[in-house]
């Protein structure tokens, strides 16, 4: 009777501690919600939305600027026809010695190789920047998220790249390539009464830290991402297997730039860490989210050196909604009060 007993008991105990669990767990899941806002095809506003979407964003961005290298294919750094020692470490420090202006606000970040910190790597970035994510829709352009329709605002924070690689082009372009992209996003609720509105105006003097920036990296850190290797190039094309960022760019009018990233944390890994993207250069490798940017030179009234309206693409796959969770709860506190009465039952007999 008392091991019936014992086992009754702990077995009302599991189910309880499973409840608990239920219960708490839409709290952390919940805070992003992917739902159609409109009639759109086939889908009914409020509809969940999965599948592939794109995100809609606006950026301001600091970056480093090197000087013309000479005639179109004259490279600098790690790479075909490169110069100094031809590692990662050697290009980013030969290209750090090449500068002709910084980048405003860098940090003294270690150089990330493939999501990997190398030891003693420590030296200043080559680019970083802020956004503000304006809208998330499917690939049709369906409203899935927005700031009016969820009364949230999405920010983004990225910091920590480094160049190793440059080769010049025709009519002052430069095809710029570098490691260790870090992207983190950030959520708050506009009812939250500690909500802090994004404010680009501050510039480089919002910066406070290596990934912190005044009203941007406040609110719930919801995704965290890194670049990945062998997306861009094949070995022995340009910067090779071990670019992970790329970047087109004018000094007098901007330019373009790419990366993949794969997703390292953030309260809505789960959802976004899909490994949709398969490299064609390295069997296995794989990322989660794809990144486009479009510059222009910023005029605005800070000291920002680019601005972009950027698309960044992936997969999202959605968890139990918390009606979901209600239901779950409801059957284990029915199964809390069967093993209760079997308890009883078998202290009885």
């Amino acid at each position: 009777m008392k091991m019936a007993h014992r086992i009754g008991n702990h077995g009302v105990a599991a189910a309880a501690a499973l409840l608990a669990g239920m219960i708490m767990a839409p709290a952390a899941q919940a805070q992003l919600t992917l739902r159609y806002e409109e009639n759109f095809g086939t889908h009914l506003a409020g509809d969940a939305f999965s599948g592939q979407f794109r995100i809609n964003l606006q950026n301001f961005d600091m970056g480093t600027i090197y000087p013309t290298l000479g005639a179109p294919g004259t490279a600098a750094g790690f790479g075909a026809n490169g110069t100094g020692p031809q590692t990662v470490a050697g290009g980013v420090s030969t290209l750090n010695a090449a500068q002709a202006i910084g980048t405003t606000g860098a940090q003294n970040v270690p150089t990330v190789v493939n999501g990997v910190a190398q030891p003693g790597s420590s030296g200043p970035e080559d680019s970083w920047g802020i956004a503000r994510i304006i809208s998330i829709t499917d690939l049709d352009g369906g409203i899935v998220w927005s700031e009016a329709g969820k009364n949230q605002q999405i920010t983004t924070f990225f910091y920590g790249e480094k160049d190793f690689y440059v080769n010049q082009l025709a009519n002052g372009f430069q095809q710029i390539h570098g490691v260790g992209l870090r992207v983190d996003l950030y959520l708050q609720d506009k009812t939250d009464p500690g909500y802090t509105a994004y404010d680009p105006l501050l510039g480089s003097l919002g910066r406070t830290g290596p990934s912190t920036y005044t009203s941007v990296t406040d609110g719930s850190l919801i995704l965290s991402t890194v670049s990945a290797a062998g997306f861009i190039n094949d070995a022995g094309t340009l910067g090779g297997l071990a670019t992970e960022f790329i970047s087109v760019f004018n000094a007098s009018s901007g330019g373009t730039a790419q990366a993949y990233l794969s997703v390292t944390g953030g309260t809505e890994a789960a959802r976004f860490n899909t490994n949709f993207y398969s490299s064609t250069f390295i069997p296995g490798a794989t990322a989660d989210l794809f990144s486009q940017f479009t510059t222009v030179i910023s005029t605005s009234a800070s000291d920002w050196l680019v601005r972009s309206n950027d698309p960044v693409t992936g997969n999202f796959v959605p968890v139990p909604e918390p009606s979901t969770y209600g239901m779950a709860a409801a059957a284990a506190l029915v199964g809390v009060v069967v093993l209760r009465r079997r308890a009883r039952q078998s202290a009885a007999v």
